[in-house]
């Protein structure tokens, strides 16, 4: 893909959800600060130091069954429903200066989805498609990776999740609703589609009889290859450090980790930073009874390709 932004490079890390979340704010504004001329952009990986329900910006918490000590709970600022993140997952972000280089955040979308599908391809993975109205990048017709944009009015966001290995699905179940459809005279659910999705470490072991694939192997080589992709390797790098997670620490406190923020996705994000949330109202009411984000965009002619019918 050619290079559009000089990035600023933020490598990759784990945290808890919460301080995750609050990263992604920190460069939002770090990058609305720059001058847009100067065309720079961020990017950074990461994943989850434990599993993490990560609730829609604007979705109630009806779906919530029953929090385990083993997992957190936060809410992201784009749009969309709850999923679970965990160290079987990489994320990927993009911020960029709303500097007229996309007029629309699909042109947004559509440029970065095509990057992590490349970065897939040459990974070995095969029969890579993007769909961009379901935001999502396949295997054949099921889903590996999503994504979500925030659209502000200095500086833009797209973030995005990788599925690595495979989820405990029942586990899932038993923290979070997963929701069921009924397509012509069939019931297809949620669960079964969970358990259906093509995952990083299953497509490379099935082309390259590989014995094991770790974790800690899969993000430095997914980062790596993604981030090729976007930057042509013309980047800077720069360290998550100490200091950086205190400057992000008043979005912890102010949203990521405050219980006003996750309950009630209070305080909003204002028209004067944001000019859309994708799907999203600014200020309204919490949207009830949402299906997994994954699949909460994909049509029901393609969602029953990727489930079983109960």
């Amino acid at each position: 893909m050619k290079k559009l932004f000089n990035y600023e490079y933020w490598g990759f890390g784990v945290f808890e959800g919460g301080v995750n979340m609050a990263l992604e704010e920190f460069l939002i504004q770090r990058i609305a600060q720059n001058n847009p001329q100067k065309h720079i952009a961020a990017t950074r990986f990461y994943s989850f130091d434990t599993d993490s329900i990560v609730l829609g910006y604007a979705q109630d918490t009806d779906v919530i069954r029953k929090l385990d000590p083993r997992v957190g709970l936060t809410r992201r600022m784009t749009g969309g429903s709850h999923i679970q993140t965990g160290p079987n997952t990489i994320a990927y972000t993009f911020v960029i200066p709303r500097d007229n280089t996309f007029a629309t955040y699909g042109q947004m979308r559509a440029y970065y989805a095509g990057c992590v599908a490349n970065a897939l391809k040459k990974l070995g993975i095969g029969d890579i498609t993007v769909d961009n109205p379901s935001s999502t990048i396949n295997v054949g017709e099921r889903v590996i990776a999503s994504h979500a944009i925030w659209w502000g009015v200095k500086s833009a966001l797209l973030h995005g999740l990788i599925i690595l290995s495979p989820y405990d699905v029942d586990k899932i179940t038993s923290r979070m609703f997963l929701a069921q459809r009924t397509i012509g005279n069939k019931i297809y659910s949620e669960y079964m589609t969970l358990k259906n999705l093509p995952t990083v470490v299953t497509e490379l072991q099935n082309k390259r009889s590989a014995p094991s694939l770790r974790h800690r192997m899969l993000y430095g080589m997914i980062s790596k290859v993604i981030l090729d992709e976007v930057s042509g390797e013309g980047y800077r790098p720069y360290t998550i450090n100490n200091s950086i997670i205190q400057q992000s620490y008043r979005f912890l406190a102010q949203r990521y980790g405050a219980p006003q923020w996750v309950d009630k996705h209070q305080p909003v994000f204002t028209s004067q930073e944001t000019e859309e949330i994708p799907g999203e109202e600014l200020s309204g009411d919490l949207k009830k009874n949402l299906g997994y984000c994954l699949f909460c965009q994909v049509s029901d002619n393609k969602f029953k390709k990727m489930s079983e019918p109960i």
